[in-house]
């Protein structure tokens, strides 16, 4: 299940009018998340939906998203992603074929909530409390652009 915690919901109260989903506000946060490789604490409450939703064309970018979560667990581990069966038996810990989201319930969600939590941790931090839709953009694109400047994987 995709979480997002009442209190980041809160974080975006000012725009969320402009948002057509409660996952919009939850992609910006992994989106941020993995950019920066940060992960937050897994949250318990705040269930959103347990698959990419069609809204938003998230689920046409889903294996995207799920490649970046992979490698940025790769990486983080010390897995040599040229070792193809070792990384394969490492990664399908976080992958379940069967669900619609793509994601095993132990691993995968958990770790793409943890960098989402992660990512509204760096946006609390670095940038204000949004109120226009606009401006937030223009501060997210900086922001996200400065972490994957600063994130060794992507270098």
């Amino acid at each position: 299940m995709f979480r997002l915690t009442s209190e980041n919901r809160t974080w975006f109260q000012g725009i969320s009018k402009n948002f057509q989903t409660d996952f919009d506000m939850y992609y910006l946060c992994l989106l941020m998340g993995l950019a920066s490789n940060h992960k937050g604490e897994a949250p318990e409450k705040g269930d959103l939906v347990r698959y990419w939703p069609e809204k938003g064309n998230y689920s046409n970018n889903s294996n995207f998203i799920i490649g970046l979560i992979l490698f940025l667990e790769a990486k983080s581990m010390g897995v040599d992603i040229k070792e193809k069966a070792k990384t394969t038996k490492h990664l399908n810990t976080y992958l379940d074929p069967d669900s619609f989201s793509k994601l095993s319930l132990q691993s995968g969600f958990r770790e793409a909530n943890r960098y989402a939590s992660g990512g509204c941790e760096i946006m609390k931090d670095n940038m204000q409390k949004p109120n226009l839709f606009g401006v937030f953009l223009k501060k997210f694109h900086e922001e996200l652009n400065r972490q994957i400047n600063s994130n060794r994987h992507f270098l």
